[in-house]
């Protein structure tokens, strides 16, 4: 028999180069919880693959994802708070002057 096999992608591997939101992002995550952040591709598939090709950088950080797409789902609202003031903190550094 012969076969055919037709393959749509809907989105490309990306790779974030280091550079300002990169570092905005770890020194942020670095002031609020006293831990340096590990640049890392080995959380699975991103969905920044979607918006890459219109991002000079690509940065994704969320809470911790140990139930992620799984029964029962969930976050720690003991999570949250620490993430709220580092998404805060990178705003801030990247948004205001001085």
């Amino acid at each position: 028999r012969d076969y055919s096999l037709e393959w749509t992608g809907w989105g490309n591997p990306f790779l974030t180069a280091r550079g300002l939101l990169v570092d905005v992002v770890g020194a942020s995550v670095q002031e609020v919880t006293g831990l340096l952040p590990e640049l890392s591709c080995t959380g699975g598939t991103s969905d920044g693959r979607f918006i890459a090709s219109v991002c000079n950088e690509l940065v994704e950080l969320g809470p911790v994802n140990a139930t992620i797409h799984k029964v029962d789902e969930r976050v720690a609202i003991a999570d949250l708070e620490p993430l709220a003031r580092i998404y805060r903190n990178i705003l801030e550094r990247l948004l205001l002057p001085g």
